[in-house]
């Protein structure tokens, strides 16, 4: 079988893409080198890896509480979709904030903010005082948080590996989140059965504090660092858009991005649902299905980790991925048993990140450095702001009717997507191998 020529949209880009400076290594030795023997990625990654177990843990608290205090579809959908809706509107901006600002201090005073607004949640939960309304104002305040986090977190990592390294730092990074992924939710569901959403809240304030040592003492270079302060805020936004726009690939890979959080993440932003109205398992289930799609989520990190720092390639991930996705929603909008459910979650959770990590890590690949922070907040906005407003629209639909019919609807929409994306990459290889043979008869 002849290999598939690789994609002369991202070829042409990936030559282009700022090199680092040279290292004291050779080349070949550098490239040999384990990631892990870089002090920086280390600390970094120790430090998210305590950071996303709190996450993971208020995140299953906070879908929990808007469950048990409204036992809506809707507004669980909608609790859920405010961590994520201030990404779409504000994402970009935060983009050119993140090409503009001091990364370290930036993401420090951020990290602080958000483990502010988890004390505050414990406090009135603690209280007995947590109503819809402040559910409502503090899921956006740390939605905003969040969306502002997002591009400098992005940015941090090309300033802390090297390019050789920058695949397997982005795919480690993923491994590392949905690691966290599998094990809160399940430290969630016990926390919350146990002790209360107070005390899962308390846990996420104090994750925060470790990243912040780390982000104080991790090796910044500047050299790599982007900068767009020459450029006024509207129009390097601008710059940013029509950058995005008129790559061909950049402009593919967030296209698919978006559809799929849109219809296939946005309705894992149910499972509350899944596991209480449909399976009747309660948090103790919630937290097993979590856990399930952390099982997909991390055996499909571990895949692309293995990856060589090929953007194409990563391309063509992501269109596996939304095969794999489309295949775990609709046949969970079928299952009428709960363990063939939790093995369902976990394909969706597989093919979903891949997609998420296939994406992000083709971007990071390609972008233009001047312009990281910006085209990686259209990454942002489009995956979780799609997610967001996908679980607002689905848990409206799953609220008129029954929420396993919009699961099939979501799968058959994702195989719709993937297929297009699928031939796509074909029609453009079979034009990359009509120009060489052209080029050979011309010769």
């Amino acid at each position: 079988m002849p290999k598939a020529a690789p994609d002369p949209e991202t070829s042409d880009v990936l030559q282009d893409l700022p090199q680092d400076p040279p290292q004291d290594l050779g080349g070949s030795k550098a490239a040999s080198q384990s990631i892990f023997s870089d002090r920086n990625f280390l600390l970094f990654l120790v430090g998210q890896c305590i950071s996303t177990q709190g996450l993971w843990i208020q995140k299953i608290a906070m879908s929990w509480l808007a469950w048990s205090l409204t036992g809506s579809a809707f507004w669980t959908g909608l609790i859920a979709a405010l961590n994520f809706a201030p990404a779409f509107f504000l994402g970009p901006i935060f983009g050119v904030m993140a090409d503009r600002v001091d990364l370290r201090r930036t993401a420090m005073i951020l990290n602080l903010g958000q483990a502010g607004i988890s004390f505050f949640l414990m406090g009135l939960s603690h209280a007995g005082m947590m109503t819809l309304p402040w559910m409502v104002i503090l899921a956006a305040s740390m939605g905003i948080l969040g969306s502002a986090m997002t591009p400098v977190r992005l940015s941090l990592v090309p300033v802390i590996v090297r390019r050789e390294f920058m695949s397997r730092a982005v795919a480690y990074a993923a491994m590392n989140f949905n690691i966290s992924r599998l094990v809160g939710p399940a430290i969630g569901g016990v926390v919350i059965a146990t002790w209360g959403t107070g005390v899962a809240f308390m846990l996420n304030a104090i994750s925060y504090l470790p990243m912040v040592f780390v982000l104080s003492v991790v090796t910044i270079h500047l050299e790599r660092a982007p900068d767009a302060k020459s450029r006024r805020i509207w129009a390097a936004l601008v710059d940013g858009a029509r950058y995005a726009i008129s790559h061909p690939m950049i402009r593919s890979v967030l296209a698919l991005s978006c559809f799929v959080s849109l219809v296939g993440t946005g309705m894992i932003e149910l499972m509350p649902v899944f596991a209480e109205a449909v399976y009747e398992r309660g948090v103790t289930g919630l937290g097993m299905m979590a856990s399930a799609g952390g099982i997909g989520a991390v055996a499909s990190t571990f895949m692309l980790s293995r990856v060589k720092s090929n953007a194409a390639d990563f391309q063509r991930i992501t269109i596996v991925g939304a095969f794999a996705a489309a295949m775990g929603m609709f046949g969970l909008g079928f299952s009428p048993w709960y363990e063939l459910a939790v093995g369902l979650v976990a394909l969706t959770g597989f093919g979903l990140t891949a997609v998420g990590v296939g994406s992000q890590t083709a971007l990071q690949l390609t972008v233009d450095n001047k312009l990281r922070g910006r085209v990686m907040s259209f990454w942002s906005a489009t995956s979780f702001g799609g997610m967001a407003l996908g679980g607002t629209m689905l848990g409206a639909i799953s609220e008129a009717g029954n929420i396993q019919y919009t699961a099939r609807g979501s799968g058959a929409l994702i195989l719709c997507a993937a297929s297009v994306g699928l031939w796509r990459l074909y029609r453009i290889g079979a034009l990359g191998r009509r120009s060489s043979d052209i080029s050979d008869a011309v010769r």
